[in-house]
């Protein structure tokens, strides 16, 4: 499939399948609200995908992340653009993926535990001074601009990019090539910034870690990537294939997904200035603002599972075999716990319940990472800005996987 084959206007039908869709998130929230207030699950024919049910609802979300064992992840853990199925994938690569995205049971907790202390509150509070001083240098950045900027890819983009790959030990100079990556696997459906050709991308970037691990293993370092290529399962040193997986999700999902909620966010901020300026009023709302953020931009569009035997969910009775899918930017804009939902609140009583970042076993292992940068650039922009607004029309990402906003063009009055 071409990068721009889906993108010819908004389909309804194929609301939570069709890439195109999601570049125009207005419509795309009007119509999942109609949606929600209709009932909590839907069915949906997919000429692509096959059958599943949509799960639009907040509480009816929840139930069904806590119950991995009737509801798991599967190897299609995902509807992926030009991909039918992870059996059809396969047809093109050389070598099986295994991911973190796609384990589960036993499985998925031995390969989380090997990455987890990187992301507990002690490990992650330990980032914080190098990450406001990222966010220092975006500062500085912006000023060198005059306030007339691209905040996507100015300083939404490079700013949890560096994190992550500071993280792994990849070199600066690396990170250009990092970044186009992510961007072909997780926007594959976008003419300007996917190829087409997400998997091609997946072996690419495989490849490259091969090489940081062999070197890694040679001499070890203290970064992620050494613990991650001298690390054991069941006593066993990690079969590689499983270690590139685990690659693949951290040097993608460690940014893409932060850097959509930041611009997202932003855009939500100059569109509303009374906002903007009770952030600036106090700053020590960044730290709920940041979780106001992830619920209103919800990068992740979706999650699937598939049933395992008969059950009841929010009044709904699904039969085993029947796949879901979880539908994160509804269920954070659901009226029955998020009161005037479309609004940016940074002071949002409740904002720590969204569900952004997923739900039990399987909630994202960088979400207090991604917290943590998000609300050090929000107070570096209440420091530093006096107001913000926007100087054109943002653009979004075609992509029904994990998308958000490309292009956030800003126009800055600095203090």
């Amino acid at each position: 499939m071409s990068p721009t084959a889906e993108i010819t206007g908004f389909r309804p039908d194929r609301l939570f399948t069709y890439s195109g869709n999601f570049t125009e998130m207005d419509t795309w929230h009007s119509v999942a609200a109609d949606l929600r207030r209709a009932g909590p699950v839907h069915r949906y024919s997919d000429n692509d995908y096959g059958e599943f049910w949509a799960v639009v609802r907040h509480g009816a979300l929840l139930e069904v992340s806590r119950q991995p064992q009737i509801f798991p992840n599967t190897e299609d853990a995902a509807f992926i653009a030009g991909v039918s199925s992870y059996q059809t994938m396969q047809q093109d690569l050389p070598f099986e993926i295994k991911t973190l995205l796609s384990m589960d049971g036993d499985e998925h907790t031995k390969y989380r535990k090997v990455v987890v202390d990187w992301f507990k509150p002690a490990a992650v509070r330990r980032l914080q001074v190098a990450i406001d001083d990222l966010v220092a240098e975006a500062m500085a950045h912006l000023r060198s601009r005059d306030g007339l900027f691209d905040f996507a890819m100015d300083i939404a983009v490079p700013l949890p990019l560096r994190v992550i790959m500071e993280m792994l030990g990849v070199p600066r100079e690396d990170e250009p090539l990092m970044l186009k990556l992510t961007q072909q696997m997780f926007s594959a459906a976008d003419p300007e910034l996917g190829s087409g050709a997400p998997f091609e991308a997946m072996g690419e970037m495989a490849a490259y870690f091969v090489e940081l691990v062999a070197a890694r293993r040679k001499n070890p370092t203290d970064d992620l990537t050494s613990a991650i290529a001298n690390a054991t399962v069941d006593g066993e040193p990690i079969e590689m294939l499983a270690m590139m997986g685990l690659f693949a999700v951290l040097a993608s999902a460690g940014h893409d997904t932060t850097s959509f909620a930041m611009a997202g966010g932003i855009e939500a901020l100059a569109r509303d200035p009374k906002e903007f300026q009770r952030l600036r009023d106090d700053p020590t709302l960044a730290g709920n603002a940041a979780h106001e953020v992830v619920r209103l931009t919800s990068p992740v569009r979706h999650f699937t599972r598939l049933t395992q035997r008969d059950t009841e969910v929010a009044g709904h009775r699904f039969r085993a075999g029947d796949r879901i899918l979880l539908s994160y930017p509804s269920a954070n804009r659901d009226e029955r716990v998020f009161p005037d939902p479309d609004r940016l609140d940074v002071g949002r009583r409740n904002a720590t319940v969204q569900v952004g970042w997923g739900h039990g076993k399987h909630y994202c292992l960088g979400a207090r990472l991604a917290e943590m940068e998000i609300s050090s650039l929000l107070r570096g922009l209440a420091r530093e800005v006096e107001s913000i607004e926007l100087d054109g029309e943002p653009q979004w990402t075609v992509g029904h996987f994990v998308s958000g906003a490309k292009h956030v063009p800003l126009r800055c009055r600095l203090v």
